[in-house]
């Protein structure tokens, strides 16, 4: 397990424009304009984080251990109004899209039938003609 640290990160911006990295002990409080954290980074930066991130972890199946852990996180978490309305319009809408998927296959699945007796009864057809 990680030890934990004896000091904070600051950030603060020069006149120049640069971006200052300082560790201060726990016990000290900088002065303005330090910030705590490391700051916003350079956009080439985080798009090599974001990169990164997208190539390791998504798409990555969670282990029981991690959903049940995200799970409780958010349990007992109270939702908004327009939080509660937004997930129901969702719900509603997978289950219409699942309902013409639904359709839509008994339709194929209806046509490929249809087709497919034709071509025997004109296979048996033909054979009691040939007969």
């Amino acid at each position: 397990m990680k030890q934990p640290t004896k000091h904070k990160r600051y950030h603060m911006f020069t006149p120049d424009g640069t971006k200052v990295i300082k560790k201060f002990p726990l016990d000290h409080e900088p002065p303005q304009p330090w910030q705590r954290g490391t700051g916003p980074h350079k956009p080439e930066t985080r798009k090599f984080i974001v990169d990164n991130l997208m190539k390791h972890v998504k798409g990555k199946a969670k282990s029981p251990e991690q959903r049940a852990k995200m799970s409780a996180a958010q349990k007992g978490v109270p939702k908004s109004e327009e939080h509660k309305k937004n997930i129901s319009l969702a719900h509603k809408r997978r289950r219409q899209a699942k309902r013409e998927r639904i359709q839509e296959a008994y339709r194929i699945a209806e046509e490929i039938g249809r087709d497919f007796y034709a071509q025997r009864l004109d296979q048996r057809s033909q054979h009691i003609n040939n007969a």
